[in-house]
């Protein structure tokens, strides 16, 4: 339990201390706050959609090497599933935002 937490609290703190992240000046929420997610969801939707891609090669993978074995073409099917199922809610996700910044823009 206690490592649940240090990677919570540890891992937001040495990804927001990354340089990509360091600027002149920092963002604020003042003016537009559209440039500050489009920031955002430049860096976390190509990371999301790589992972649910790679989920996805190793879904077809796993129904490959299954061997016409029923549980672990049940269990390829299933990684299948919940890969495109996330590549979808991310895209949905993506679409709604940038619906509401266009709309509050």
């Amino acid at each position: 339990m206690k490592k649940f937490f240090t990677k919570i609290i540890v891992f937001p703190i040495f990804f927001l201390a990354n340089p990509v992240f360091a600027q002149d000046e920092p963002p604020t929420l003042e003016g537009n706050i559209g440039p500050i997610v489009d920031k955002i969801t430049g860096y976390l939707f190509p990371v999301a959609v790589l992972i649910s891609l790679v989920f996805v090669v190793m879904g077809g993978y796993m129904w490959i090497i299954s061997g016409g074995d029923p549980s672990r073409v049940k269990q390829a099917q299933g990684t299948l599933t919940w890969a495109i199922l996330g590549l979808v809610i991310v895209l949905v996700i993506f679409g709604i935002l940038r619906i509401v910044i266009n709309f509050l823009s």
